[in-house]
């Protein structure tokens, strides 16, 4: 039996101790009779987030991994209800919908799933929070009563989303003003390049150009694309994009631009879906040390090394007789620093990689 003001209280701990979400949404399947209960996230008609009851999790993890959050009809008519409260999947779909919508035919139901009802909650910065429980094959549909019980937990788990979201913007803000004390011009962007943090050194940025909707884009249009790549990537996790990669305003200015992931990726509620962009001023008029070069684009030894001796004018050739590797194998590491560089010519690593500082040791 779950104590309702037990569950109330666990409901605002897990605003702030996310790690209690799973044995929270246990309690609250609990309330109509099954483990299985999750919660997600979702901001430009994609998850970005979600948690969920341990039996559930195998579940969920599946869902997210397949194509079928692109096809199923489940979640956009939830949203298109504009409903209050939760609903009941023959709610929003009729039985022939239901049988038919691949979450239903292709996951639900190879799980021994069947029964659902959900809600969807908006937060702030566009999010909506839905609930979604679950009940196994041969129990009945929830009733208007059981709707009722879970609709009376809804105000707080929405305050509980409320205060999380919150907590995030802070230390996302945090986050941009630490990098700004060692500065690192930074903000913290969504998928549509929307800013959510920023600090001061950005804004005064002449590779970035401010756009409306609070959207932040790079003035260079090669940078630009691929930062879009890049950001579109964060919800497509097969989707290689260029993480690092160059922008040039003039013959004079230069920086690179890292994208770089927050941590939450798939399992944290509102810390997914997100990119702190970081701008890194190229200014010294000097050849690099390959240590700087890798720590900037991630780059391998060997490859840091090719790209070294490109900026010092080496060919292909060259480097392949100081190094005594073939010449195919500098090739395909030429290919590779092209691709992490985010450029289309040994030119153009040469002009970027010319103005990174050196290390003293390499002096």
């Amino acid at each position: 039996m779950v104590d309702r003001e037990t569950l109330i209280q666990d409901i605002y701990e897990a605003a702030v101790l996310p790690e209690q979400w799973p044995k929270v949404l246990e309690q609250i399947g609990g309330i109509v009779g099954t483990a299985h209960a999750v919660m997600l996230t979702r901001r430009s008609d994609a998850w970005i987030g979600w948690t969920a009851s341990k039996p559930f999790q195998p579940v969920v993890a599946a869902y997210m991994n397949s194509d079928i959050p692109l096809t199923s009809q489940i979640t956009p008519r939830l949203l298109a209800a504009d409903h209050g409260g939760f609903l009941r999947q023959m709610d929003v779909l009729s039985h022939e919908e239901w049988e038919a919508d691949p979450f239903r035919r292709d996951l639900s139901r190879h799980h021994g799933l069947n029964h659902a009802a959900a809600t969807a909650i908006q937060v702030p910065s566009a999010d909506f929070l839905v609930v979604h429980v679950q009940r196994p094959e041969g129990q009945p549909g929830l009733s208007e009563r059981e709707l009722a019980t879970l609709d009376s937990f809804r105000p707080h788990i929405a305050r509980a989303g409320l205060l999380a979201a919150r907590w995030r913007l802070q230390r996302l803000n945090a986050a941009t003003e630490a990098l700004a004390l060692v500065g690192l011009p930074a903000a913290v962007l969504d998928r549509n390049g929307k800013v959510l943090a920023a600090n001061r050194l950005i804004e005064a940025m002449t590779h970035v150009r401010w756009l409306a909707r609070d959207r932040l884009g790079l003035v260079d249009r090669h940078a630009q694309s691929l930062l879009q790549d890049a950001l579109s990537g964060l919800f497509e996790p097969s989707k290689v994009a260029v993480q690092s990669f160059a922008s040039r305003v003039s013959a004079s200015d230069a920086a690179v631009i890292h994208v770089v992931p927050t941590s939450g990726q798939s399992r944290e509620l509102f810390g997914g879906g997100l990119a702190v962009l970081v701008v890194t001023p190229v200014t010294a008029p000097e050849a690099p040390d390959a240590q700087v070069i890798r720590a900037l684009f991630d780059l391998s030894p060997a490859e840091a090394r090719v790209a070294r001796s490109l900026t010092r004018g080496q060919t292909v050739e060259q480097i392949s007789d100081s190094s005594g590797v073939t010449r195919e194998t500098v090739r395909t590491q030429v290919k590779a620093v092209l691709a992490k560089t985010g450029t289309t010519r040994q030119a153009e690593v040469a002009a970027l990689l010319a103005g990174l500082p050196r290390l003293p040791a390499d002096r």
